[in-house]
């Protein structure tokens, strides 16, 4: 008789590496300003053993992973899925026409619920080189110091300061 397999302790996530991205946030945009000028997103990276850092990509990096991503596990018949597929969240389409600073900061909140739900899939998609290679910090991203992380940043309250009206000690009344 063969042995029965022994029950694993640990759930699929516990048992991934501290190095595999869990959460990511887009912190800002910034412009970059050369041949061609173009957006790039800073993103903040937190990873399952509790490491946090930026990465800069632009939405062209956004649109690759997702093609690559596409092509290896998006099932042939979607009502049908096999056992190494999943359905993909929906990436924001490409957009042609329009002031570049408001077209990137108009899909800030549609790339964020991309990646958060991308990195919400299985734990075994967690592990794809594509992704894990998006997610990187490289050495040029280490090396690039933000400017200023405007959502990051907690909002502020405005303070209402009350104006108290000059009294002139001359013209109130006094006694004598």
């Amino acid at each position: 008789m063969s042995q029965p397999q022994q029950i694993r302790d640990e759930s699929d996530f516990d048992q991934l590496p501290d190095n595999i991205p869990i959460s990511a946030t887009i912190a800002d945009i910034e412009e970059k300003k050369g041949f061609i000028d173009y957006f790039r997103f800073v993103v903040d990276v937190k990873t399952k053993g509790g490491s946090k850092y930026l990465i800069y990509r632009r939405y062209r990096e956004f649109f690759n992973l997702h093609q690559t991503l596409q092509n290896k596990y998006s099932p042939e018949d979607p009502e049908r899925p096999g056992p190494n597929t999943c359905t993909l969240p929906p990436l924001p389409g490409k957009i042609f026409i329009g002031n570049k600073k408001d077209i990137a900061e108009s899909r800030i909140p549609e790339l964020n619920t991309y990646m958060k739900r991308l990195l919400g899939l299985p734990t075994w998609l967690l592990l794809d080189e594509s992704l894990r290679m998006f997610f990187y910090q490289t050495e040029q991203d280490s090396q690039h110091e933000p400017r200023a992380l405007r959502r990051l940043r907690p909002p502020t309250r405005k303070v209402k300061t009350v104006k108290t009206p000059n009294m002139d000690l001359f013209s109130s009344p006094r006694a004598e």
